[in-house]
């Protein structure tokens, strides 16, 4: 017969304690006196496209949308498949009356697997990454605001939605629309509960890992307590793919979203049930049965190399099945060593107690079950993670108490436990003694490295030609504002006898000393390219391409790219208008002001051809847009990198192209350099005085009529000479 054993009373009150926990977490209270919001969760439609489809492409294929009736969690993947696809998805909303004069969020619950939304035409914001170096935004909701200037207030307003699925793929059908001020902090909430939360059940594995860890290196004989330790840790592992949005080394993209999954959600799921039924039988006391042992030992061997070999995404989803199938295996393995354990009298307590362990994890893995079922339109956060965390509390008591006992039997042995904490105590001074002289090297050598990085910031400005200049019929201003002392912007003109030839403007990715050593890699390369090109005649395409070849073969391995603007300028024979041809490489549109017509046009390029690609990108076609047209008087040229138009305020909203349109349009009868000084004032202000996230640098180019210019006055003494290195030229053309 059986002996039963019935929970302690301390174990009813921690089953209680999390059996009111959950009601709570399910029960509120307070009345919502929010308005209500508008859903579009319901009403999307969907077109298949291929990676290389654009937003005009889907505007173009309205008709070809298709009603998306499935409102399941992965709706994408039922429709289209678990292989990798690129779809767009399209929702029409008019602005109800409570909602009108005030800037819109859109937030979707949960959306997998990459996407970037358009509102009317404009570009609001991406989640996760395209492939080839494809990310996903995993559990986290996302939220994208419309500023008012893109709304149509008694109209129509569609968003559109370009989406990477792959895998378990799907867009909410309870996405919706709400004012900023509630969309915001409701997808505050959902992500709390869908990702953050995960962080504290993180800290709780961290910590109980150490202890026990630490615990079994001082009482080898509880083997359980390694056991124990190694399950929190891989927990813990396993627990951070879910709020891996959170962390920035995955959000960075340095970690390949395939290495990160094998890592974080296959691997650690399989040796969590490796790891439990070996626990359980040390818990026991007992030796598991060979053919058990076997069974568990090739089971998680045959599912982590097949993971670890595994060369794409896609084939992890192939082999989905086969994984689920062996952890089922593992499941029944473990059931029957329980099985085992619970008939030998000599094992039958522990038995049991595993089973009150467990009882938390059993009953919200079933209410999982039981929601998923219930709704499966609706993202939920996994139950079975909060109530594996009351398991783990529950064998905390049990092994606490197991540890309460072995203390007890070496209390005789307390003068020597003394004896220790005095040798701890003393490593840990000898310890302090060794940080605080670590410190005082480590001052040393910040002191170092911020002298090192000052002489670098004066380098790289020595390097830049002076930022305000007169030519004959020319007026430059520059604004040059590094983010850091060294900057990845820089520029240059060329000129010849007083006589302006040209224009460049080059941004290099990324920030810092690595960004600012590229740029004085590459201004060598690009002035002689140009002013060799200018003199052969040749197109500046054809000169910005010489220019990509070169600094791919000189930066070698290094991984910035750039993207910038060539610009150059021929007179005409009347001597009141000029010629401009004007290339650009990835880099903003730059701004061109007509004086007669008071309008201010972005340059995209006149030449026909499509535009992709930018510098230094090893193996990467590229397709640079060219632009020709003629500049008279008073007519400007404006050229500006990113973190002008990316500067944004506390509600996330971007300063933009049309407030610098607005601000040429009325200021410019001014001189460039008021011009330049107005913008970064209205820059300024509208960031709210918090700085700039970003090198900002600006040039403004202005036709006049030389009234203003004097012979000679502005020798171009920053420049390079103008006799060129022929071995270098004969390079370039190799390259070529």
């Amino acid at each position: 017969m059986i002996e039963m054993r019935f929970p302690t009373k301390t174990e009813r009150i921690i089953l209680s304690i999390f059996l009111i926990t959950l009601s709570l977490l399910f029960s509120s209270c307070k009345k919502d006196s929010r308005p209500p919001k508008l859903v579009i969760g319901q009403d999307f439609y969907y077109w298949e496209a291929d990676a290389d489809a654009t937003y005009g492409d889907a505007m173009k294929n309205a008709r070809n949308f298709k009603k998306l009736d499935d409102y399941s969690e992965n709706n994408l993947m039922n429709v289209l498949g678990r292989e990798p696809h690129y779809v767009w998805v399209r929702a029409e909303f008019e602005i109800p009356e409570m909602f009108k004069n005030q800037p819109l969020g859109m937030v979707i619950p949960h959306l997998r697997f990459a996407e970037q939304v358009f509102c009317n035409g404009t570009f609001i914001s991406q989640y996760g990454a395209f492939p080839p170096h494809e990310q996903s935004t995993l559990f986290k909701a996302h939220f994208f605001s419309f500023p008012l200037d893109i709304l149509e207030q008694n109209g129509k307003n569609i968003v559109l939605i370009r989406i990477f699925t792959q895998g378990a793929s799907g867009i909410s059908s309870h996405a919706f629309i709400w004012p900023t001020r509630f969309a915001y902090p409701a997808f505050e909430k959902i992500n709390f509960n869908h990702t953050r939360i995960y962080m504290l059940m993180f800290g709780i594995m961290l910590f109980t890992g150490i202890l026990y860890a630490s615990l079994y290196m001082n009482l080898k004989e509880f083997k359980e307590f390694r056991t124990f330790a190694a399950l929190n840790f891989v927990t813990l592992i396993f627990i951070s793919y879910f709020f891996a949005t959170e962390i920035p080394f995955y959000t960075d993209g340095h970690i390949p979203h395939l290495l990160f999954t094998k890592f974080t959600l296959c691997i650690p799921a399989y040796l969590i049930l490796y790891f439990t039924p070996k626990f359980t039988s040390e818990y026991y006391g007992s030796i598991s049965p060979k053919p058990i042992s076997f069974i568990r030992h090739a089971t998680v061997i045959l599912q982590t190399t097949l993971t670890l070999l595994a060369p794409s995404y896609t084939f992890l989803l192939k082999i989905y099945p086969l994984m689920i199938f062996l952890i089922i295996v593992q499941i029944v393995n473990g059931a029957v060593d329980f099985a085992i354990n619970v008939r030998n009298k000599k094992t039958r307590k522990q038995a049991i107690e595993v089973i009150i362990g467990f009882i938390p994890a059993f009953i919200s893995g079933i209410l999982d079950v039981g929601l998923r079922l219930h709704d499966n339109t609706t993202a939920y956060p996994y139950f079975v993670i909060f109530g594996w965390q009351f398991s783990i509390v529950l064998f905390i008591a049990l092994l606490g108490r197991r540890f309460g006992l072995m203390y007890k039997k070496n209390l005789q042995l307390s003068e020597h436990l003394m004896e220790e904490v005095d040798i701890r105590t003393q490593d840990l001074k000898d310890a302090n003694l060794a940080l605080s002289m670590l410190n005082e090297r480590l001052e040393r050598d910040k002191h170092r490295s911020d002298m090192d990085l000052e002489m670098a910031s004066v380098v790289q400005r020595k390097f830049l030609p002076r930022p305000n200049r007169q030519f004959r019929r020319w007026e430059i201003s520059v604004c040059y504002l590094p983010q850091s002392k060294v900057s990845g912007d820089f520029y240059d003109y060329y000129s010849y006898n007083d006589t302006l030839n040209g224009v460049t403007l080059f941004d290099v990715s990324g920030h810092g000393l690595s960004a600012s050593l590229v740029t004085m890699l590459s201004k060598n390369i690009i002035s002689r390219a140009f002013q060799t090109g200018f003199r052969r005649r040749e197109n500046v395409k054809y000169i910005l391409n010489k220019i990509n070849n070169q600094i791919i073969k000189e930066k070698g391995s290094i991984e910035n790219y750039m993207t910038g603007i060539l610009c150059r300028f021929e007179p005409a024979s009347d001597k009141q208008t000029c010629e401009v041809e004007l290339c650009n490489a990835g880099h903003p549109y730059p701004l061109l002001f007509n004086a007669k017509t008071n309008e201010v046009k972005e340059l995209k390029g006149n030449d026909g051809a499509k535009h992709y690609g930018a510098i230094g990108m090893k193996g990467i076609m590229v397709s640079f847009a060219q632009s020709n047209f003629v500049m008279e008087t008073d007519d400007m040229l404006i050229f500006y990198t990113d973190g002008l138009t990316e500067a944004s305020n506390s509600r996330q909203e971007q300063f933009g192209i049309e407030k610098i349109k607005e601000i040429i349009k009325e200021c410019h009868e001014r001189e460039t350099n008021e011009i330049i000084e107005r913008i970064l004032k209205d820059v300024d202000e509208f960031s709210e005085h918090r700085g700039f996230d970003d090198d900002i640098t600006i040039i403004i180019a202005k036709r006049t009529d030389g009234s203003k210019y004097v012979e000679g006055e502005y020798a171009d003494e920053d420049n390079l000479e103008a006799d060129d290195d022929e071995q270098q030229y004969e390079e370039l053309e190799a390259v070529d």
